[in-house]
């Protein structure tokens, strides 16, 4: 399966180029962080925001949007770095009325595309035992992907697929399983590879590169987009 791979979008629109793109795909992936960019204000955050739903609402089975940590920042009231108390209410407003079109988690073939990662650890600590039971978890019990602690960076096996850093989901990484997650700015998009697992990281200070996997063979292919 050949999978776009969009990652913490903030304040960026290149991800629109894919739009005339997207029969080259077979899925699209979009990691989150639509909100809190230092870059571009409001409203061009919302709008933006919007036209990644439109994009959606256009192409139902071929895009995928995450769940992030500046998305439950407000949807769940946790307020993290960057957060906008003046627009609070209405970015709030915006991913209550579109909560349908949002998952933690994709898997395909043994790949696991969220934004932050997906722990072992954190499985066991909230009482889940399967990789299938995440995504109605988080409907049923949004509290239990909130930030953890005490580790302010996140660095933490016990956090959850919103909040992991990467040298933690290295180490704890669920068994069997490769991954593909944003959230960490790193210079470059890079690929780690542990005990026969791949994880792969995509964001960016810029938020500029479009990450394109090829689940079958596990190619990947980063391409900057400025």
């Amino acid at each position: 399966m050949k999978i776009a791979v969009i990652s913490d979008i903030h304040q960026t629109i290149f991800w629109r180029k894919i739009i005339e793109q997207k029969d080259a795909f077979d899925k699209i992936i979009f990691l989150g962080d639509e909100f809190d960019c230092w870059k571009n204000k409001w409203p061009f955050q919302i709008n933006n925001a919007q036209s990644v739903i439109s994009f959606k609402k256009n192409s139902p089975d071929k895009v995928d949007l995450c769940w992030s940590n500046h998305a439950i920042s407000y949807y769940l009231d946790e307020k993290c770095s960057g957060y906008q108390r003046d627009h609070a209410s209405d970015i709030k407003e915006f991913y209550t009325e579109n909560k349908d079109f949002y998952n933690p988690i994709y898997i395909y073939d043994n790949w696991i595309f969220s934004h932050a990662g997906v722990s072992a650890k954190w499985m066991k600590f909230s009482g889940i035992k399967e990789l299938g039971e995440i995504n109605q978890t988080f409907r049923n019990k949004p509290a239990l992907f909130k930030w953890v602690g005490p580790n302010g960076y996140g660095n933490n096996p016990n956090e959850g697929p919103f909040w992991i850093r990467p040298e933690a989901l290295i180490i704890n990484g669920v068994p069997d399983y490769s991954q593909v997650a944003g959230h960490t700015e790193n210079i470059q998009p890079r690929v780690v590879k542990k005990a026969r697992r791949t994880f792969i990281f995509c964001d960016t200070p810029d938020h500029n590169y479009l990450t394109v996997l090829d689940t079958k063979i596990g190619e990947v292919e980063f391409m900057n987009m400025d």
